[in-house]
């Protein structure tokens, strides 16, 4: 093999690390010159991994930007399994409020619902996944374990950033379906109900199973 292949491969190979074990993560900038500089070598075999990397679904090469990392694109099947994860995580988290006898403010989650409500029927999915995502931040707002919270969330918003039509067209479908059992949890919280908090969130996990499997 040529230098300027052992080079390109080198790139590639690091790169490819550096997404997989998440130290570069989704939506990170990486720019030809400042990788450049870290391996001290050329830009040349750097733009060569890149356009590899970009052909593999890794990155989106940016014109004058240079790249940005992608979200890793998930199977329907895939997307339920991170759904049963985000469950369990939230329930053990409303537990935890119940036995500290949290006291839930909800003006913040009661007007995030709202913006919730306004937007479910406009069908913009984006709008709607981004209110969505403060809606989830919201529920965490007291939140002792800042690394079960960024697990979640970044779960969460590795399905916001999904391309996979079948999971678009999922998520768009199941939007009402979120917006009616959002509301209620936020009511429950209300009246520091956490056992009616915790039997929502399974309800509603199991609608969205159902709807998948009924059919997009």
């Amino acid at each position: 093999m040529s230098k300027p292949k052992k080079l390109e491969a080198k790139v590639y190979q690091h790169s490819k690390n550096q997404i997989l074990t998440r130290q570069w993560l989704p939506q990170t900038h990486i720019t030809e010159i400042g990788l450049a500089k870290e391996l001290g070598i050329s830009r040349t075999p750097i733009r060569q991994a890149f356009l590899r990397l970009e052909k593999e679904g890794y990155i989106v090469i940016e014109p004058n930007k240079g790249i940005r990392i992608q979200e890793k694109q998930i199977s329907l099947q895939e997307f339920h399994e991170q759904l049963d994860f985000m469950e369990l995580v939230l329930i053990d988290h409303l537990h935890f409020l119940q036995i500290k006898e949290i006291q839930f403010d909800t003006d913040a989650l009661e007007n995030t619902v709202d913006q919730i409500n306004r937007v479910a029927d406009e069908k913009d999915l984006d709008i709607f996944l981004t209110i969505e995502f403060d809606y989830m931040r919201g529920l965490f707002r007291y939140a002792k374990n800042s690394y079960a919270t960024s697990l979640f969330l970044d779960t969460f918003r590795s399905i916001k950033e999904q391309n996979n039509e079948e999971i678009k067209d999922y998520l768009q479908l199941i939007q009402s379906t979120k917006v009616k059992h959002f509301n209620q949890i936020v009511l429950f919280l209300k009246n520091n109900d956490y056992p009616l908090a915790r039997k929502e969130v399974r309800i509603l996990v199991n609608q969205l199973s159902l709807i998948a499997i009924q059919g997009i």
